[in-house]
């Protein structure tokens, strides 16, 4: 009576353990493996592959002997494998039998492959309370109903989703504390788990449909791609398209998340914050090589164009952002001592005839004192080396001012078409911000200089054109009294030739009495400023 009993118990629980496989499989496609059973012992032989997906991602902080050693984030971690024996009475008379349960490092391969030989990424104390809690759940079940039941998938929820790292108080102030195996580095423990669970996510990105805004088809992850900025997910087809477009016709800020919502915050930000977003990995695998390295270019011409300290190489075939130098380090510089000073030539020219020491033969030239250096005032304050650039792609040394190649710190720029620069910068009002991008790309003392100097030009214009005429047939101009050309080499002689009808008469008697007038009155009216201008004027020409 007693066999027959245990027969029916036997074929109840196989049924239930058949039951109960069912569902797993379903639940858990291919983490499950049942063992053939060729001399029908009872019972089933089953192994578990227990990945650990987390909730959401946790601070991970890694401590070794030596202390902590790394922080990460981590919302994957390393699956468990399990291997138990299910008794014939399992689950009304007896509980699952766990034969291992082991905790292998994964290779650092994103296929999450295990390394068996470098022993388990959890301590022994922690596995052999994971598998006496699948003893425990079935105690309960049996105390609360009368009779066991099956709790493989109870217990693989508890593991599967992290929960016994909480219960077993390894998680610390929301931060997940593990021990770093003694075989293996910290760093080496770090790659592991940090390419493994990057390969995780991957997995996930590409099992999962998503629905793309641009065609609005849903697609597999691995046909799509997902923004690193802001999370959106499009079709590589639809995003490679747009993206094209955008490189050709050179619309930097087109290259980034083009769905409604990004779109519009990329508009209320500033010009300078939308470029970026985007990595050349990303942008490579999206539209190929040759489009990215174009993109790259367009790249750099915007920082050039969003920065004025930047510029383009002048070279044709290079064309590449110049970034400016690096600034030196003003702390290191107070701190050395005056012995590490560097003499420069001006410093030694400049210095006043007593700071120099006379000996019997050789005369040694002093170091300035600190305190004593002069204060350089217009033009000369400005650095000359501080238009010096060399373009990182191509080494070419050029001047930012002139975008000619390096005449070194002492040698003024040379502008070609000088008269539409001053014509440009004059057009600008004073202190607008016309006029400061220009004195940053030409430099403020070419720029002043050049003003000057069209100016005077246009000061000498005027008074050639009202003292002297053009002849009708060769256009030398002559002086109005006599109708004898004026040399440009010595002006001077033809108003000092004794007998001529000019001589002695570069000013008129009229000029004369007025000077006179106003030199009486104090210099009211300022005539006298302008007389003399246009004097020295006749003087440079």
């Amino acid at each position: 009576m007693s066999e027959m009993i245990d027969q029916e118990i036997a074929a109840q629980c196989s049924e239930l353990q058949e039951d109960e496989i069912s569902v797993l499989e379903s639940i858990y496609p291919s983490l499950m493996t049942v063992h053939p059973n060729p001399d029908n012992k009872p019972g089933r032989l089953l192994t578990l592959n227990l990945p650990i997906a987390l909730p959401a991602p946790i601070g991970t902080k890694l401590d070794s002997f030596a202390g902590p050693s790394a922080t990460l984030e981590l919302s994957h971690l390393p699956p468990l494998s399990l291997r138990l024996v299910l008794p014939a009475a399992y689950p009304s008379q007896e509980a699952a039998k766990p034969v291992f349960l082991r905790a292998s490092l994964p290779n650092g391969s994103a296929s999450g492959e295990k390394n068996n030989g470098a022993g388990n990424w959890l301590p022994r104390n922690v596995l052999r309370a994971i598998t006496d809690k699948l003893g425990q759940y079935w105690a309960e079940e049996k105390e609360a109903c009368g009779e066991g039941v099956g709790v493989i998938w109870k217990w693989w929820e508890w593991v599967g989703t992290g929960e016994f790292l909480s219960e077993l108080v390894m998680i610390k102030d929301n931060t997940l504390e593990l021990t770093v195996p003694p075989m293996i580095t910290p760093s080496t423990f770090y790659t592991m788990l940090k390419t493994y669970n990057a390969g995780q996510i991957h997995s996930d990105f590409e099992r999962t449909a998503f629905s793309c805004s641009i065609c609005l088809e849903n697609r597999k992850g691995k046909s799509c791609i997902q923004m690193p900025s802001c999370g959106c997910v499009f079709c590589t087809p639809c995003l490679s398209s747009c993206w094209s477009l955008a490189i050709t016709e050179g619309s930097l800020e087109s290259v980034s998340c083009p769905s409604v919502s990004c779109t519009k915050t990329r508009a209320l930000r500033d010009r300078a914050e939308v470029v970026g977003g985007v990595d050349a990995d990303l942008v490579e695998s999206v539209v190929g090589k040759d489009l990215r390295e174009r993109w790259e270019d367009i790249k750099e011409r915007r920082k050039a164009e969003i920065d004025p300290s930047y510029t383009i190489c002048p070279r044709p075939t290079c064309q590449a952002a110049v970034p400016p130098p690096a600034q030196p380090d003003l702390t290191s510089s107070i701190s050395t001592s005056s012995s590490s000073r560097v003499i420069r030539l001006s410093d030694i020219t400049s210095s006043s005839p007593t700071s120099t020491t006379t000996s019997s033969n050789n005369p040694v030239p002093r170091m300035p004192a600190a305190s004593a250096s002069p204060v350089p005032t217009g033009a000369m304050a400005e650095d000359r080396w501080e238009r010096y650039r060399v373009c990182p792609k191509c080494s070419f040394s050029f001047c930012l001012y002139c975008n000619a190649t390096w005449h070194g710190p002492h040698t003024p720029c040379a502008f070609l078409q000088t008269s539409l620069i001053v014509t440009e910068y004059l057009s600008y009002p004073e202190d607008s911000e016309g006029r400061k991008k220009m004195e940053l790309r030409r430099g403020k003392a070419n720029i002043e200089r050049m003003v000057a100097k069209h100016l005077e030009d246009e000061a000498n214009k005027q008074w050639l054109e009202g003292k002297t005429r053009a002849c009708a047939g060769c256009g030398v101009r002559v002086e109005k009294r006599c109708g004898e050309p004026i040399k440009p080499t010595d002006p001077y002689k033809h108003f000092n030739t004794p007998g001529r009808a000019c001589y002695m008469k570069l000013f008129d008697a009229e000029e004369l009495a007025r000077h006179e007038r106003e030199t009486l009155n104090g210099g009211e009216g300022g005539g006298f400023d302008d007389e003399w201008r246009e004097v020295r004027g006749i003087w440079e020409w």
